[in-house]
């Protein structure tokens, strides 16, 4: 047999290797097959009967992956059974079997179209991944039509599971019988709940591999590098000896990520700095902990909006900044408001596309258009406070009359619930992001008016160059090191210093080794990022001095090219602390 290396999205790092195990999925039928009037009835109780045994199965699951894995992880079986109590699906299920008089399977399908066209019209690779999760309640019903005995097979032998499209419940039944040890599917993306179960499992994970369960068979050899996103069917001795050797260094750098985690974020002369985490959904905060995070420091909110049809209330929004102060106090946490308008869009809201959308109304401008939107959130954020730990975070900050806007509703809303006698923050810290030129530019200004600021250098990158990253044309010109990004950033960071006001970097300069060290020469103590890099960035800074980064940082700020400040900052670095950037090294 020849090897075939298939090309994906490494969702789940790390290296495994087994046997190819093609999963069994629910096939919705095309067949339409009639019924007669006095049928109709049958059909409806056949759904009902189902709806109940999937609710029975669903909870099973939540409880098993509790056991397993933790309360974080059996929130995705929760937001099945909403989907499931949803009145809008059995009402959609009952309409198709009555109006058109079709057995409940046709019925199933037909609802299970419409949802999986709806979700990937919109242009968003969230809302394209819930689709997933519609699909798993339904295929679940339609499996709970007519009673099956479950199959106990169990294996002690390592196996890849090898699907298009995996469930999450799906996971977590092959996960419960069979030693799976890596995943690879055809869909799927960063966000799925697949890929967040097989994060949280430790197990090694690929999507986006296009056709692989149609390259594989049954029984077939796979290696799966979840790190390069990368898979190889039926690999020769020699690429299964590299990949072994692969797999026993990525163990190894494991083992010194989590020694990492439990040191002491200080440099070599002793300055303190402080890891945060960026994350998108409330079931990561375990993970960001242990990979060192002291706080999480970006929640994107978006998640509430995108885990149902309709408009969350104010209760929704509570129940999840609850759990979310909850879960990381009294470690801080900064919430930020809803980031969505122009390409981001909801399926709640009937939004305009606009020409250019990355200039036009989209987060805090979305915010202050849609006023009560953004009451019902903001209420929640107050209520949640209680624990002190939460901090409310505006994107896109243009000019200081928004945020003037901001806190005269700030403190609108805190008179009503003063009235009501709900207990808040009366201190809870208001700050906003810098990801605006102009922003950056009139610091002096917004800085006197919030608490912090946290700079998102991905858009403010984008903004200052005049680059969209995701145009191919165009990428090479997206530069975090061109002089004019460093001289905004700088500004900002000094103002906010000067003023002792704390400023944060939560864009993906924050997770680059360099680039952390270039900040802390600046003056930044706070830097925020994807939890998997903490440790990486954790090693470069405790293994620099404070005075090298500074003086090194004066320097560059002259240089003319990315390029010159690039090589400038690693000479200098390397030259008295050659140890600093060895781990980033390993990695890359």
């Amino acid at each position: 047999m020849d090897m075939i290396r298939l090309r994906g999205l490494g969702v789940s790092p790390g290296i495994a290797m087994g046997e190819a195990l093609l999963s069994e999925r629910v096939v919705f039928t095309s067949r339409r097959e009639p019924i007669a009037e006095h049928q109709v009835e049958e059909e409806l109780k056949r759904i009902q009967r189902a709806i109940e045994r999937t609710r029975q199965e669903l909870k099973e699951l939540r409880e098993h992956i509790r056991e397993r894995i933790g309360d974080e992880q059996a929130f995705i079986f929760d937001a099945h059974l909403m989907i499931l109590e949803d009145p809008l699906l059995l009402s959609q299920l009952e309409r198709v079997i009555k109006e058109e008089k079709v057995r409940a399977e046709y019925a199933i399908t037909r609802v299970n179209n419409y949802f999986q066209t709806l979700f990937d019209s919109l242009n968003d690779e969230y809302f394209q991944q819930r689709k997933t999760d519609v699909s798993d309640v339904l295929s679940r019903i339609y499996r709970n039509l007519e009673r099956r005995k479950s199959k106990t097979e169990e294996s002690d032998r390592p196996v890849v599971l090898v699907a298009h499209e995996l469930l999450p419940s799906e996971i977590v039944i092959n996960i419960s019988r069979k030693k799976i040890t890596a995943v690879a599917l055809d869909m799927g993306g960063q966000t799925s709940h697949t890929a967040i179960l097989a994060r949280s499992l430790g197990i090694p994970a690929v999507v986006g591999l296009r056709n692989i369960s149609h390259e594989v068979k049954n029984g077939d050899f796979i290696i799966v590098d979840g790190t390069a996103g990368e898979v190889i069917i039926n690999p020769t001795p020699s690429v299964r000896r590299e990949f072994q050797s692969k797999k026993e260094k990525y163990e190894a750098y494991q083992r010194q990520l989590k020694k990492i985690a439990r040191l002491k974020p200080r440099t070599l002369d002793g300055v303190g700095f402080k890891l945060l985490a960026n994350i998108e959904l409330p079931d990561e905060v375990d993970l960001a902990f242990s990979f060192g995070a002291e706080g999480i420091g970006l929640f994107r909110s978006e998640f509430i909006y995108l885990q149902r049809r309709d408009l969350p209330s104010e209760e929704d929004h509570l129940a999840v900044y609850q759990k979310m102060a909850r879960n990381t106090h009294p470690r801080p946490v900064y919430i930020r408001t809803i980031d969505i308008g122009g390409e981001k869009s909801l399926p709640q809201l009937n939004i305009v596309k606009e020409p250019n959308p990355a200039l036009g109304l989209r987060a805090v401008r979305f915010s202050l258009r849609n006023r009560d939107m953004f009451r019902t959130q903001l209420r929640a954020i107050l209520k949640a406070s209680v624990k002190k730990n939460v901090r409310l975070m505006v994107p896109m900050i243009t000019e200081v009359e928004e945020v003037f806007e901001l806190k005269s509703l700030l403190a609108e809303l805190k008179a009503e619930l003063r009235a009501e006698k709900i207990p808040f923050d009366e201190n809870l810290p208001v700050g906003v992001m810098i990801e605006v030129p102009a922003a950056a530019a009139t610091i002096e200004c917004i800085i006197k008016e919030v608490d912090y600021v946290s700079i998102g250098t991905n858009d403010l990158i984008q903004y200052c160059l005049a680059v969209d990253r995701g145009n191919e044309s165009v990428a090479y010109l997206f530069k975090p090191h061109h002089p004019a990004v460093l001289r905004l950033i700088h500004q900002v960071i000094q103002t906010a210093v000067r003023e002792g006001k704390e400023v944060t970097v939560c864009g993906e300069m924050a997770a680059d080794p360099l680039s952390a060290i270039i900040l802390l020469g600046m003056g930044l103590r706070t830097l925020s990022m994807n939890p998997i890099f903490i440790p990486k960035v954790k090693k470069a800074l405790r293994e620099v001095e404070l005075k090298t980064a500074e003086q090194a940082v004066a320097e560059a700020l002259k240089l003319r090219t990315a390029k010159e400040v690039e090589e400038f900052m690693i000479e200098a670095i390397l030259r008295k602390h050659p140890q600093a950037f060895l781990m980033s090294q390993v990695v890359s």
